[in-house]
Formats: C-alpha cells, structure tokens, sequence
C-alpha cells in the first residue's frame, strides 16, 4: 500500500498562522495546548518524533510556533525503520517539513530485529531505543498521541486482558533515558488535530494501513469507534478519565517503597521462596512489573511461567517473552532481560574515561588502584571471547570459563557476548570478571575500569 500526501509544503502557512486559525476553530483547545507547552517549557530542548503523519507534522508545527515566542529549542527526529517499500518517501515529506520550518532533522536509521514478538513489536522496541539514543540530558521528547491513540490503546488492552498498567493507557510522560518523554496532545481530539492542518494547508502522509480493518487499530477506527460515539459521545474523555484514574493509583503504589534487586549486571531480578505457589508466582511477578512499568502478559502465561519456574531442574532456563524484552528464571530468581545482539555491533575502540552506549548496551567506568587501573584517555579495543578461547582472571590459571561465569554470578544467555577489553593486542580485562593476566596501562595516579551492562529493555 502506497502513502498519501496531503497538501504542498510550498503552500503550507506561517506556523504563528496555524496557532490564529487554532484559535477561531477551538480557543479552549488552543489554551489546553499551550499550558501544556508552558508546562515543559524548561527543557534545554524538545525532540519532535516525526513520522511523516499528521499527528506529528501538526505537532511539529505547533512546538516550532510556541519556540518562536521563547521557547526552547526545537529539532525532529525520524526514525527509518526501511519496512516499507515507501519509508524513503516518508523520510522525503519529514526533510521538507523540517526544511520550509528551519528546524533540524535528526534521521536514525535502524534494523528491525525479529523476536518472536511480532514485526510491530520489533519495530517500536528500535523505534523507542532510537528516541533514547537521540535525547541528550534534560531534554524532552515529544509525541504526537492523541485522546483517539489513548481510547483505541486502551481498549486493545482490555481485550488482551491487561491488568492495572495496561488500562492506565499510555502516561502523558515518563522517564526516557537521560531526558522525558511527553505527550502534549493526549488530551485533543483527532477531528480537532485534522482541522489543524487543514487550516493550515500542511503537507503530510497518510498511512494506508491505519485504515485497514485487518489491524486491530484499523478495525477499532472504522467500525467500533464510530457506533460508540453515537451512544457515548463523550466515550473519548470517559475513557481517557479512567485511564489516569488507573494511572494515579499506580503512582500512588509506586511510592510505596521497595527493594530493588538487581543481577550482577544490572538486571531486575525477583527471587523465589520455598512457599510459592505458580498462582502466588504469577501474582507476585505480575505485580513486580506493573511496578517497573511494563505491560504483563496474561494470567494464563504467567501462570505456567511461573510453574515452569518452580518446577524446572537447575540447569533449565525458562523463558517468557515480553514486548522487547525477555523474562527468565536463573538460580531462583525471575530476571527481565533485554534482548540479544550481534556482537558485531560493538565500537571498535574505546577511550578510557568517556562513556559510552548503544545497542550493545553501556560502558562507563569506575575508579581503580594505580597497581593495576587503566590511565585516562588510554584507548583499547574491544571484541567478544571466541567460542573455547581460555581467560585466566588476576594471575590464577586458566579455568574453565563457564566456571569463572558461575562464581561470578553472570546469566549463561550474556556469556557469549560478554565484551573482552584488548591493549597492544592482548586481552586485559573482561567485563563481569575483572582483570586478566597480561600488562595494564600504568597510571601515575589512580586509573580506571570499565564497567560494562547490556541493553536495558523500555517497558
């Protein structure tokens, strides 16, 4: 299916034209929006993820609109996931918008991995990664969700059978990873985001597919939705009233403390008891990730997880998987896991002292003693094991390496991609194990060692 455009960019009015005609249409609207914007208006910069769409070309305009008049910064990101055979054209309508506004386009391409989790899945848990890698510190990132997005989330939801989480529908913001993701439109209407851009004469593309009753999003639109909105007119605020209902009470639970726990690299992990049952399982790994924000899947799943779990040999893994992330049981504890990765993908090179991360995960780094710490700005290169190679860990003989795994307390399924950290050629560190046999680099002072986790998965 081809997209549809909507308009010429050459056409498209002023953006201080687009909020005048927002406020004969819908003053209230106009208000809503801009106390929102004023809200979230102390960033150091709002990140737009611009699709193309309509939704997020209008919002697009809007925040360039509200910048002008002394608000922060505004750039666009799109992310190229290349799965359809019109994504380059998408990106063309993105570059053009960003162009005729002089607003600077970020373009993240990205390889959708499969996973058992469906292409959608996939392609939101890159999509998402993608938005975390462009967010510098502080700064917001903004997305175009509307009441419309909310009421068909949450009702797709509740036929899946989603607990509290679920039916509290999507946050009007959130933590994402060194900045905030925010939704300044949840509360407007599709029909008033429309007016919008025709007011305006904006160019967008459509995506024939978010009318194909094939899809559930397509199949709510068009046939559900509309024999709702002519018994419950208001059915938009109604449900969108109850989801942050469900989501205050969450935040209410949410402050209640608790103990996080954590694997050795940096998993969330919740332990087991002689006591449990696979139903008081089930109820308490449930719980544990509504807590961390995640959506969990049915009770049934969880359920024979949960037997699984209990039931299993030591040397059996179980696993569930989630949307962009994996749940499995390791020596009595349940551990959310992120996804595997090509070892390929890790940098070539790294320079002791600055961070880094990507797909691979993160590396920073901690003080070590001068007798045996890497000296700042000393660069080494960097690889996974190869399959039967032998370490030998802080002067003692080789051993077996899945041993060396074992005592120190590292999840069978990172082994393979644990990053080895070479200098002059030799392999000096390994990450989850320390220092190997072989030279350092001898600081004059107190050096440096690295500190390595995998990718952490977004709920």
């Amino acid at each position: 299916m081809c997209p549809r455009y909507r308009g010429h960019a050459g056409d498209a009015l002023p953006a201080t034209h687009v909020l005048r005609q927002l406020t004969l249409s819908d003053e209230n609207l106009l208000t809503q929006t801009a106390a929102e914007f004023r809200r979230i208006g102390n960033a150091p910069a709002w990140v737009i993820g611009l699709s193309g769409g309509l939704d997020s070309t209008v919002l697009l305009h809007l925040a360039e609109a509200f910048s002008r008049d002394g608000g922060p910064l505004v750039r666009a990101v799109h992310v190229h996931h290349g799965l359809q055979d019109e994504a380059d054209e998408w990106l063309q309508a993105c570059q053009r918008t960003c162009e005729a506004l002089g607003v600077d386009l970020d373009v993240r391409r990205v390889e959708v991995s499969l996973d058992g989790s469906g292409v959608e899945a996939a392609a939101r848990s890159a999509r998402y990664q993608a938005f975390r890698d462009a967010l510098q510190a502080g700064e917001h990132l903004l997305l175009a969700h509307h009441a419309d997005d909310q009421v068909e989330t949450v009702l797709q939801r509740l036929f899946r059978g989603a607990g509290p989480l679920g039916l509290a529908g999507m946050p009007a913001s959130r933590p994402l990873g060194s900045g905030q993701l925010v939704r300044p439109l949840l509360q407007v209407r599709r029909t008033a985001i429309e007016a919008w851009a025709a007011a305006a004469g904006l160019e967008f593309v459509e995506d024939p597919s978010n009318a194909d009753h094939r899809y559930d999003r397509g199949f709510l639109r068009g046939e559900i939705l509309p024999r709702l909105a002519q018994r419950w007119p208001g059915y938009r605020e109604t449900v969108g009233r109850a989801a942050q209902l469900q989501g205050q009470w969450l935040g209410e639970r949410a402050k209640e403390p608790s103990e996080v726990v954590q694997t050795a690299l940096g998993e969330p992990c919740l332990f087991l008891t002689d006591q449990q049952t696979p139903e008081s399982l089930a109820t308490a790994t449930h719980e544990w990730l509504t807590n961390m924000g995640w959506s969990s899947p049915s009770l049934r799943r969880l359920r024979e997880f949960a037997r699984q779990c209990l039931e299993s040999r030591d040397d059996r893994c179980p696993e569930l998987s989630l949307n962009g992330a994996v749940l499995r049981c390791w020596r009595r504890m349940v551990i959310l896991s992120g996804l595997a990765f090509d070892p390929k993908i890790y940098p070539d090179t790294v320079v002791v002292g600055e961070a880094q991360s990507g797909g691979w995960g993160s590396l920073g780094w901690q003080p070590a003693g001068p007798s045996w710490g890497f000296a700042p700005g000393t660069r080494l290169s960097l690889r996974c094991r190869s399959a039967g190679e032998k370490v030998s860990v802080r002067g003692r003989k080789s051993q077996d390496f899945g041993q060396l795994c074992q005592a120190a307390g590292l999840p069978p399924w990172w082994r393979e991609q644990l990053p080895l950290f070479m200098l002059g050629g030799e392999p000096v560190f390994m990450a989850g194990l320390g220092r190997l046999v072989g030279q350092v680099s001898q600081p004059d002072s107190d050096g440096f060692s690295p500190v390595w986790l995998p990718p952490q998965p977004l709920p």
